[in-house]
């Protein structure tokens, strides 16, 4: 589980862009960040440009909005790193990450394979999988692997990478 300073709850959006890198939490940190700007300009910087009451109104619906989104983010950002600990597949998948990277391909394979055999529609497994058989100069095996990703509807996300990673298994191939 990734530890985050308590600072980051102080912020909406930033517990889920710590975290995750979501692109939600960082337009959520973005718009939080802009109408706090747009704010501090209204009262101090052009303050003619709306009334004392109307800013004290919109300092306090703010300061309400900002206290419930922090809380929001933060708890939201809590439950999906709870699924992830309760969730062995996702400390598996960290293993056979941390395996590779080190370049253990065995022991890493071994996991991956365990992770598709539990659930044969994971897109995430299946690509780093076909990726551990292009490194260890297996291609026909990889290029199976890739075969059935492209079967996948979640593999939808991963097209880029999986087009790139048909390219290099083609420059392994002609090597």
């Amino acid at each position: 589980m990734r530890r985050m300073p308590w600072t980051t709850c102080v912020w909406p959006g930033l517990p889920q862009l710590w975290c995750f890198g979501s692109w939600g939490g960082l337009a959520v940190a973005a718009v939080a960040g802009a109408v706090l700007d747009t704010l501090l300009t209204v009262s101090w910087g052009w303050s003619e440009l709306v009334e004392q009451n109307t800013r004290s109104a919109l300092w306090v619906v703010f300061g309400v909005a900002w206290v419930v989104a922090s809380g929001w983010s933060t708890r939201a950002c809590r439950r999906r790193l709870e699924a992830c600990t309760v969730d062995p597949q996702c400390d598996a998948f960290t293993d056979a990450v941390q395996y590779y990277l080190k370049g253990n391909y065995y022991q890493a394979e071994g996991v991956l394979e365990r992770l598709i055999k539990a659930n044969a529609g994971d897109a995430d497994a299946r690509l780093m999988l076909a990726t551990l058989l292009r490194h260890a100069g297996r291609c026909d095996e990889a290029a199976a692997e890739l075969d059935a990703l492209a079967t996948i509807d979640a593999a939808e996300k991963w097209r880029p990478e999986i087009t790139r990673e048909r390219q290099r298994l083609a420059t392994a191939r002609n090597n």
